[in-house]
């Protein structure tokens, strides 16, 4: 899934995308540490398992599923096992051993894909509780994606609602999210944000959504009054 947006590509565009990549000889790496975390009927299938040419490495992880904390992942390198592990030699030789066999056994047990069934239900809650109170607090306008996994929402607050500006006054609460320019190498999405809902609900996190409702309307009501920074140079430079 998509981070931030929590979308996925159909199975079609997949195979388009795995085709144009086997013309060119580029090997396609996919990032799914989120793939277990759907809300559907089936886990979406990965590029991996579409591709007939063996060019996917496939890169997962426990961290988002089991506790961030392990940092414990894998690779399945298809036809380039070779070089995967030159490369992995050279930042480092081993893992660490005592989250690997903490998990091992967990996994033996048969326990995870219960768990599995167990965090999917508690990220869906999640972002559900989030959705509504986001619509209920935040300025009129607010856009909010509706993800089909993962545990992140993405935002898009009416213009001209500056996501940093937001950001510096909602740290002086106690309030910390992911402005929308971080996702863009050309400084765009400047209006929006990124909100995890990866915490089991709790009051505390219901106050700090209100508490960021609460100053992005304060915000966009003093830049409507004022204008907005960039409306002020043009103002200024046609006088």
């Amino acid at each position: 899934f998509n981070n931030p947006l929590g979308c996925t590509m159909s199975d079609e565009k997949k195979k388009a995308v795995l085709e144009l990549l086997a013309r060119h000889r580029v090997p396609l790496i996919e990032d799914d540490i989120y793939g277990d975390i759907y809300f559907g009927e089936e886990r979406p299938k990965p590029f991996m398992a579409l591709d007939p040419h063996g060019s996917t490495i496939y890169c997962s992880s426990f961290s988002k599923t089991i506790a961030p904390g392990y940092r414990v992942g894998w690779i399945a390198t298809g036809r380039h096992m070779e070089k995967v592990l030159d490369s992995k030699f050279a930042f480092t030789l081993c893992g660490p051993a005592l989250p690997q066999a903490a998990l091992a056994e967990f996994l033996s047990s048969g326990g995870y894909d219960s768990h599995l069934r167990r965090v999917r239900r508690t990220f869906r809650d999640n972002i559900d509780r989030m959705i509504r109170t986001i619509d209920r607090v935040f300025p009129r306008g607010t856009r909010v994606s509706r993800p089909d996994g993962g545990f992140v929402l993405w935002l898009q607050l009416p213009k001209p609602l500056a996501s940093r500006e937001l950001f510096e006054a909602a740290l002086k609460k106690g309030v910390c999210f992911v402005p929308g320019d971080v996702f863009s190498a050309s400084h765009r999405y400047a209006n929006c944000l990124r909100l995890s809902c990866g915490s089991a609900w709790h009051a505390r996190i219901e106050k700090g959504l209100e508490t960021l409702g609460e100053l992005a309307c304060a915000l966009l009501t003093r830049q409507q009054r004022n204008g907005s920074p960039a409306r002020r140079r043009h103002r200024v430079a046609q006088g």
